[in-house]
């Protein structure tokens, strides 16, 4: 079920525009994510187990990932594509999982 929201910030501003701010919002939360992992994780050179993390950059991840999640809501929309784009992501998961497991073994 798509939330209302989505729809009504889909209609207003239309496939065009929002397609674009969604390459946008994708190439900040690239950014965010390296920027994150370059100061906070000094390149990977710290585990991120039981680090609290809750500074500047893990805000900034975190406010790009939502504006991503409402984009790619909006590109479900405008594709018609909700049900499809689940039925794969549950292929992928369940590929994924069973590479796991048989590495496992």
């Amino acid at each position: 079920m798509v939330d209302e929201r989505i729809l009504c910030i889909a209609n207003e501003y239309g496939y065009d525009a929002q397609s674009r701010q969604c390459i946008e919002e994708m190439a900040e939360l690239t950014q965010a994510i390296n920027k994150f992992w370059r100061k906070q994780l000094r390149c990977g050179k710290v585990s991120l187990e039981g680090a609290g993390f809750r500074n500047e950059e893990y805000q900034n991840l975190v406010e790009e990932i939502a504006d991503v999640e409402i984009m790619l809501e909006q590109m479900k929309v405008f594709m018609d594509c909700e049900d499809a784009v689940t039925e794969v992501v549950e292929e992928k998961l369940k590929r994924q999982i069973d590479r796991i497991t048989k590495g496992k073994a």
